[in-house]
């Protein structure tokens, strides 16, 4: 089972891993800064590193209950002790936005009693779906002034 850092510390960087199992796309580490995704929240990306070589993480997968760290090329042994760092830039807009969905849901739910019925989100960009009886341009434009 992997320690999952980034749930106790939001705001780690770094982290110092040892490779506890290989899977087809990856590797499975004992403790992680990574966020797995979730709730509409994509997963970290950034960098593992093993002696002298640099791996990509491009995201995390769930595989077999277990949380696998998707890099390409020649995987590190198990054993291996290896280095995480997060790409930071796009962890805390990631942050950011995420907060900021959770403002905009209150004041929907505030003010109109409406509940969420679906979204998505990227760094800096989202999209929320709620269960509106209707829209115009006003209520984006009212939107926007309320969660400023």
């Amino acid at each position: 089972m992997t320690e999952i850092l980034c749930y106790d510390d939001s705001y780690l960087r770094e982290f110092d891993a040892t490779v506890i199992e290989t899977a087809p796309k990856g590797v499975v580490l004992d403790r992680t800064a990574f966020y797995p995704g979730g709730g509409g929240q994509p997963a970290d990306s950034g960098a593992l590193i093993a002696g002298e070589v640099s791996y990509t993480v491009k995201r995390l997968l769930r595989q077999d209950g277990k949380l696998v760290h998707e890099i390409d090329g020649d995987l590190p042994p198990v054993g291996a002790s290896v280095h995480g760092a997060l790409d930071w830039e796009r962890r805390y807009l990631l942050m950011r936005t995420h907060t900021a969905l959770h403002i905009l849901c209150g004041v929907v739910w505030r003010d109109y009693g409406a509940q969420v019925t679906g979204g998505n989100m990227q760094p800096g960009s989202a999209r929320m779906d709620f269960e509106l009886e209707n829209m115009s341009a006003d209520f984006a434009e009212r939107m926007e002034t309320l969660v400023e």
